[in-house]
């Protein structure tokens, strides 16, 4: 099998949708507000998405292997967000396994109240990691990261955002990102930070087309 060409001579068609591998339309619908204008633009894969187990231990690799196993599938652009909320009082977990804690299946309001309970009386730091990766077949993956800091909250505050944002205190807003506007949580948050520096890495690469 011949070695994968180096990401930065991918052809990209700015025509041709890049292709988000996930069935959850709420991330999808944050990725497509980060994203904008920039072209090409994105797609989702819905329920194209083939099922692939996240078994990986760093983000990294599991954005790379959803991304490639759509790309396969689709013959083309395909691009995987893995993230996850660390804890510094749960040994900075659960990481890669946030959306799997604590058992696979469980809810968000059990997902982010076992965080809740893991904490009671130690300490609250924590951050949002967030890893992006485009995968064109033939080519190395590109890969971009994002983080941001901030605190677990005592109890969970306000319905915006999804996932674990109603328990993410961020000290500058003195608000969790459940209770911020998305535009002011996409200006700081791990996704934002993940795709404005794959856009900026990939923005050479983009084909001009008259």
């Amino acid at each position: 099998m011949p070695e994968p060409v180096a990401w930065q001579s991918i052809p990209l068609d700015p025509r041709v949708p890049i292709v988000v591998a996930t069935k959850n339309r709420d991330k999808f619908r944050e990725i497509a507000t980060l994203w904008g204008a920039f072209l090409p633009p994105v797609t989702i894969a819905g329920d194209d998405y083939p099922d692939v187990d996240e078994v990986a231990n760093t983000y990294e690799e599991n954005a790379v292997l959803k991304a490639a196993a759509l790309a396969q599938q689709i013959d083309g652009p395909a691009l995987a967000d893995d993230s996850g909320i660390e804890v510094e009082a749960m040994g900075w977990g659960p990481g890669v396994r946030s959306a799997r804690t604590p058992f696979v299946g469980a809810s968000t309001a059990e997902r982010n109240q076992n965080v809740l309970r893991s904490i009671e009386g130690k300490g609250r730091a924590a951050r949002f990691v967030s890893v992006c990766a485009l995968v064109v077949p033939g080519y190395e993956p590109v890969v971009a990261r994002g983080e941001v800091e901030g605190l677990i909250a005592e109890r969970e505050m306000g319905t915006n955002g999804f996932g674990y944002d109603p328990i993410f205190w961020y000290p500058p807003y003195s608000a969790t990102f459940g209770e911020v506007e998305s535009a002011r949580k996409h200006a700081v948050s791990h996704r934002g930070n993940a795709i404005r520096a794959l856009q900026a890495m990939i923005a050479p690469i983009v084909k001009q087309v008259n």
